[in-house]
Parts: C-alpha cells; sequence; structure tokens
C-alpha cells in the first residue's frame, strides 16, 4: 500500500503536469484504485493539496482539481513581484558557495526550442532555482511561499505555454541574478530579479494570447463551478516526472 506522503507526492506530480487535468472531479474510491492505497490517505492527501490550492473542496459537490484561471495566473505574477526580488537581495547576503554554485548551474540551462522534454527539464530547473534563491535567505517560511507560487505556475506552462523564442533570453536574466548574488550585490540582486519578473509577466501575456486558439487550451466559462470565468483545459497527459514539487 502506499504511504500517505508518498501518495500525497504523486497527487501533486499528476496535477503539476497536468496528468490530472484541470477542473476533474476526483473521488476517494477512484484515486484509491488508480494508486492502490485505501480512502485514507486519499482523504489527508486531498486536505493537504487543497490547503496549497491545488485541489478544490465544493460542500455537498465533492473533490476537483482547482481550475487554471487568467486571474490567479496573474494574481500568482504578482506575488512573485512582492517575493522574488526580496528572496535574491536576502541571498546576496547570506548564499553559501555551495548554495551558489547550484544556482549557477540551474540558471545557465538553455531548453532546446520544440523540444518537449528539454522544456519540461527547463520548467524543473527553473523551479530550482527560484527556490533555491529563497532557500539561501535561510527563511524557512519565505521558501515555503516562493516553492507554492513557482510550483502553482508550473501547471500553466505544462499545458503547453512553451517560450520557444526565449529560451537565451530567459538564461541571460537567470545568469545576471545569480552574479550579482555572487558579487554580493543585494541592491542589483532585487533590481534584476524585479525585472526579470517584468520580463516574465510580458512574455506570459503574449503566450496566452497566442494559446486561445490552440487545439491543446480551450479558453470559456468552467463546467465544474460556479460563476463565469475564464478556465483553462488540458487533454490529461503523462508527463515525465518533475522533482522537488
Amino acid at each position: 500500500m502506499i504511504a500517505a506522503e508518498l501518495l500525497y507526492q504523486e497527487l501533486k506530480h499528476d496535477i503539476v503536469t497536468c496528468a490530472l487535468s484541470p477542473g476533474r472531479s476526483l473521488s476517494e474510491g477512484e484515486l484509491g484504485k488508480r494508486y492502490q492505497t485505501s480512502r485514507t490517505p486519499v482523504r489527508e492527501a486531498f486536505r493537504h493539496l487543497a490547503n496549497e490550492g491545488f485541489i478544490t473542496i465544493l460542500p455537498f459537490r465533492g473533490y476537483f482539481v482547482s481550475p487554471l484561471t487568467i486571474a490567479e495566473f496573474n494574481n500568482l505574477q504578482e506575488v512573485q513581484l512582492i517575493l522574488d526580488p526580496s528572496a535574491a537581495a536576502l541571498a546576496a547576503g547570506r548564499a553559501t558557495a555551495d548554495q551558489i554554485a547550484n544556482m549557477g548551474k540551474w540558471a545557465q540551462f538553455k531548453y532546446k526550442s520544440n523540444q518537449k522534454e528539454s522544456y519540461y527539464e527547463f520548467l524543473d530547473k527553473n523551479r530550482s532555482l527560484h527556490v533555491g534563491i529563497a532557500e539561501a535567505t535561510g527563511n524557512d517560511r519565505l521558501v515555503d511561499l516562493i516553492s507554492n507560487v513557482h510550483t502553482r505556475l508550473m501547471r500553466y506552462f505544462y499545458l503547453g505555454l512553451a517560450a520557444d523564442s526565449f529560451g537565451s533570453e530567459i538564461a541571460r536574466e537567470h545568469c545576471a541574478i545569480v552574479e550579482a548574488i555572487a558579487r554580493r550585490r543585494p541592491a542589483d540582486a532585487r533590481q534584476l530579479t524585479h525585472q526579470h519578473i517584468l520580463n516574465t509577466m510580458r512574455r506570459s501575456s503574449g503566450l496566452l494570447s497566442a494559446a486561445r486558439p490552440s487545439r491543446y487550451v480551450e479558453l470559456g466559462p468552467s463546467n465544474n463551478f460556479t460563476g463565469a470565468m475564464e478556465t483553462f483545459r488540458v487533454q490529461p497527459t503523462r508527463r515525465r516526472a518533475t522533482k522537488g514539487l
């Protein structure tokens, strides 16, 4: 039988990579069979994931994979704009040599255009970089917040919002941030990270517009949740393992 913590990680991975598609109804019995476990650990995992924003619990209706909405996407990026620059500034004064070395490895990765596996690897390394910067601050609460925001944002990019033309540009921005941290320049690290997030918001805005007519993404009223909202939908696809979500 699968352990409760492992079940939580498996469920979270399948939600982040859209193997369990946004808006999908979930049942304890169905997932108990899928992951070969009893209802109790499934229920515990649901509650944990609901607290993190990955599952929505509707009274008298059940559990649903949280939908992906334009409003949430914009909100998460605004939170990034608040948290990430401060983390970079703190990291510039606190990061160890080993932490900076790891940041450098993650920062310089450039994914290959039109190669999905390369792009998925980039998503992992991008998250590792931003969470790694937070970890270098030594502030566990900041790590939790930044990890949650970046993991939730990954869902949108697993949908197919691939920035094929921005790989080199993103790598340059990442490397500049790490260099400022390595040189112990908090103001530069803050400013470069702030600009990087603004650039990401600009790039993402264009990608969202381009995704609207895509055969992979459909924008329209949610069928699973009350109220009119623009909701991303995607065909469930099994992705490769994503580490450390």
